[in-house]
């Protein structure tokens, strides 16, 4: 299994804004192989968050429904996971995503 290193970027406020701190945004695509382990990643993330009170939405975002969004945030990879303003490319471990979600919370 293909494992990538954690990648953060910050992105133009115009993109993403902060009422988005709380959500996991997963670019998918149908003929990636690693976007539905990715998603499920996020999914098990997200239902870990919710047992600590803090209910976290996961979106999943196919690259063909949104050429000009993927355009914007310069998505090179799939898939891509986004968090507030910073990302993961490619395949994540949970551990990877809690610590961004940490990070959005702690920013407040």
């Amino acid at each position: 299994m293909q494992q990538n290193k954690l990648a953060r970027y910050h992105l133009h406020d115009t993109v993403v804004d902060e009422s988005e701190s709380l959500k996991i945004n997963v670019f998918t695509s149908s003929s990636c192989t690693f976007c539905n382990e990715a998603l499920e990643a996020a999914r098990e993330v997200a239902q870990k968050f919710k047992t600590l009170h803090l209910p976290i939405e996961v979106i999943e975002t196919p690259v063909e429904e949104k050429p000009e969004l993927v355009e914007a945030l310069n998505v090179i990879a799939l898939p891509v996971i986004l968090i507030g303003k910073s990302q993961i490319i490619g395949l994540p471990q949970p551990g990877d995503i809690e610590l961004l979600l940490h990070q959005s919370v702690l920013a407040g």
